[in-house]
């Protein structure tokens, strides 16, 4: 059975994976969209900076909530929690 050193560890892990995979997601639609190199001679096109900064906020509001449910998960691990549910 693993010890609660090993559950928090699975926990942030998770976690942060997550959050760079979205990282990941929006980086790759910013660099797809033309937006990380020199805006020099074009125009930004109002739909796809839309597109972005919806996704963006979007993306941002999810890796908000899985680093909420991570801390809700270490605070569960702590408190035993888990222990207290197989005993019943």
């Amino acid at each position: 059975m693993p010890d609660k050193n090993e559950k928090k560890i699975a926990a942030i892990v998770m976690a942060v994976l997550v959050a760079l995979y979205l990282l990941g997601i929006a980086g790759g639609i910013a660099a797809l969209a033309g937006l990380l190199g020199p805006l020099e001679g074009r125009a930004a096109v109002p739909f796809l900076l839309t597109f972005l900064l919806t996704y963006i906020l979007v993306g941002g509001a999810v890796i908000v909530g899985v680093l909420y449910a991570m801390g809700q998960r270490l605070r569960e691990i702590d408190s035993g929690e888990e222990e207290d549910a197989k005993k019943s």
